[in-house]
């Protein structure tokens, strides 16, 4: 019953995948376009487990801000971004897990009405181990902690905006934390989870800010193999910087509400959500979030 839990738990952290920030003027470089999340933190897998997880997502914007106010559209119509990735997580002892994780976008675009910006490729690969430093079965409480680190794929991208550009083309750092209330008798759990990310410069003098995402988790069994989840995330993301000089149309907060929805057949699970912003603060003048949908696939077994 526990692992099916974390397993349930997979499609509510991969929500942190979803949003795209879009700050467009003119053509500029853009900040955090390229989605938030990496490896999904979802607690530790028992010993000798493997889990692989399969995830797709269609983000959408077509709103510009000054700050948390609607203003006027600037030269650029719309964003869509189609994300996907792989996961992979093996339970090397009852206290350590180690995950990796490879990312791709089938599609990003934005569209400036005559003509499209357009990429498409691989995005990262990261690797991130985590450490159990307190569980109880009786009391049903985990809280874990993860450090790991992302490499960029696809570096040969020059001919593209940054904005579009499927990978970051940066390294970085991911520090997780995980902590897991559960009940039950009641049917009910509570996770919070945070992940913070330090992007280091990339070869074009592009460095995205440091961000930290936490997020609050409700799952509740509805009926027999089928969970309900909701999501509340906070995101801060600090300014970009080009050249070494801060670029003042990135970085801002937000928060999230993203309802979900799990099945659960033998090994297998499957689970759909929708991610939608409650508030955005953009620093400067950027393209928003509308919406994102996602699917998840999950499959685990004792090797």
């Amino acid at each position: 019953m526990r692992n099916l839990f974390y397993l349930i738990l997979l499609i509510t952290v991969t929500s942190t995948y979803l949003y795209s920030q879009c700050g467009c003027v003119g053509g500029a470089a853009v900040g955090g376009l390229t989605p938030i999340g990496g490896t999904a933190n979802v607690g530790l897998l028992r010993e000798d487990y493997f889990r692989a997880s399969l995830f797709y997502s269609y983000s959408y914007g077509d709103k510009f801000f000054r700050g948390d106010a609607r203003a006027e559209k600037d030269i650029v119509e719309h964003y869509e971004t189609q994300f996907s990735s792989l996961m992979l997580g093996y339970g090397f002892t009852e206290d350590i897990t180690l995950e990796t994780e490879i990312g791709y976008f089938p599609r990003k675009l934005q569209d400036f009405g005559s003509n499209n910006a357009e990429g498409s490729g691989l995005s990262h690969l990261s690797v991130i181990g985590k450490y159990n430093l307190f569980s109880s079965i009786v009391k049903e409480i985990e809280f874990t902690m993860g450090l790991g680190a992302r490499l960029p794929l696809e570096l040969k991208q020059e001919n593209l905006p940054q904005h579009v550009r499927p990978s970051t083309g940066a390294y970085g750092i991911i520090f997780q934390a995980f902590f897991h209330l559960g009940n039950k008798k009641a049917d009910m759990h509570f996770f919070v989870i945070n992940r913070s990310e330090y992007n280091f410069e990339n070869k074009s003098e592009y460095q995205y800010g440091p961000t930290v995402n936490t997020s609050l988790y409700y799952t509740k069994g509805i009926l027999k193999n089928l969970t309900g989840i909701i999501e509340l995330r906070n995101e801060y993301r600090l300014k970009d910087k080009i050249n070494g000089e801060e670029h003042k149309d990135s970085g801002g907060l937000f928060f999230h509400v993203a309802p979900q929805i799990n099945y659960t057949l033998g090994q297998f699970n499957v689970s759909a959500l929708f991610d939608y912003p409650i508030y955005q603060y953009y620093n400067g003048y950027q393209l928003g979030n509308n919406y994102t949908i996602g699917l998840n696939f999950t499959w685990m077994t004792r090797l």
